[in-house]
């Protein structure tokens, strides 16, 4: 007889059947359940060939060890082991949990899985746990993780809090800084991520990745060519609200194309409530770099007129017969349809570049600090 079968008959004979244990619930019946479970288990572990849920009275004795075993890292060694049906439902439980370990765990086995895979991909469609899920993704950071995280950075749609969690989880494995740097290439990173990544991965140990992210990532800086500190850095800064009014609607000309409480122009965005809608270090990217993210219905568009005159601004309508354009002086122009030679959308924001030139980085912490008070009332 062969030695593996030899091995599970044995194990076999501590098998008891279902039916011969029905009536026994005390404690001592269990512990005998769970000693015959792990002498099956282990039997089996024994045998490379040998198909456990060929046997259903077999499965179900590695399905109770595996559940008994929940919680601890005997958990992940049968899982890991046994792959069994359906097992993915309690992995998802343990990839959302506290334990990042195990959260960790979970997450290598879903991906080693089909159904896992499509598990990880609902959970990361489900608001409420689609950042926790992102962060274990990067603090996994293999190939599967990060295929899952560069499609959530190259996602506009997703909101911004899932897509900084998914670069900063790029930004932990080496791999994953590669595929920062090539999605950036590639203009295919959502904009209002550049400065965190730029500044992430400035953070590299890898030379070339610096030099890089250098490249197709520049970071920001003063006037006199003096670095800002990283976009995250910057977040922690605190400012004046007073003085960031004061810049706000007068040397920093914010108020010139934003109404905030019925105070300025109408040209783009009401951010009456914007510290409701975007945390501290969204609005500072909003600030150093307005053309990364540019809001739905404010793109910018230049028309060039027969006349050879370009008049730039935002599309307000546009029919058969005219085009009406809202230029940055919130005047709208209207332009005979015949009269129009060309129509084409920048990718430039209509807002002005290089705001913290005029006002520094103090006056940058400062004018952010104010908006951070505009919030949604009642």
């Amino acid at each position: 007889m062969k030695v593996h079968s030899l091995i599970l008959t044995v194990a076999f004979l501590f098998l008891v059947p279902p039916q011969a244990r029905s009536a026994e619930n005390d404690s001592r019946a269990d512990q005998a359940q769970a000693r015959q479970d792990a002498v099956i288990v282990r039997a089996i572990e024994r045998i490379s060939d040998y198909d456990y849920r060929s046997d259903p009275a077999v499965a179900e004795a590695v399905m109770r060890q595996i559940r008994r075993s929940q919680g601890t890292p005997e958990f992940m060694r049968l899982v890991k082991r046994f792959k069994p049906d359906g097992i993915e439902t309690q992995l998802v439980k343990t990839l959302v949990g506290d334990d990042r370990s195990a959260a960790v765990e979970s997450a290598a086995l879903l991906l080693e899985l089909d159904a896992g895979r499509k598990a990880i991909r609902r959970r990361l469609n489900s608001t409420g746990q689609a950042v926790a899920v992102i962060e274990t993704l990067g603090l996994l950071g293999n190939g599967r993780a990060n295929h899952f995280l560069a499609e959530i950075v190259s996602d506009a749609e997703r909101p911004y809090d899932q897509r900084r969690a998914a670069v900063t989880g790029l930004a932990k494995s080496n791999d994953g800084e590669k595929r920062l740097v090539a999605l950036a290439t590639e203009k295919k990173l959502v904009g209002d991520t550049f400065l965190v990544a730029g500044a992430l991965l400035a953070r590299s140990k890898d030379g070339g990745i610096r030099d890089a992210a250098a490249k197709v990532l520049p970071q920001p800086a003063l006037k006199d060519a003096k670095p800002l500190p990283p976009i995250d850095e910057l977040a922690q800064l605190r400012g004046d609200v007073a003085a960031g009014l004061k810049l706000f609607r007068g040397e920093a000309t914010c108020a010139n194309c934003h109404i905030v409480n019925d105070y300025g122009k109408d040209v783009g965005p009401n951010l009456s409530e914007i510290g409701t809608k975007l945390s501290r270090e969204a609005m500072l990217t909003a600030v150093l770099a307005p053309s990364a993210g540019i809001s739905h219905n404010y793109e910018n568009f230049s028309v060039l007129t027969e006349e050879g005159q370009v008049i730039t601004g935002l599309k307000i309508s546009q029919t058969d017969n005219e085009i009406v354009i809202r230029t940055a002086d919130a005047i709208d122009r209207t332009i005979p349809g015949e009269e129009v030679v060309t129509i084409k959308k920048s990718d430039t924001s209509i807002m002005p570049e290089n705001l913290h030139h005029i006002t520094g980085q103090q006056g940058l912490v400062d004018i952010v600090e104010y908006m951070m008070t505009l919030k949604k009332k009642g």
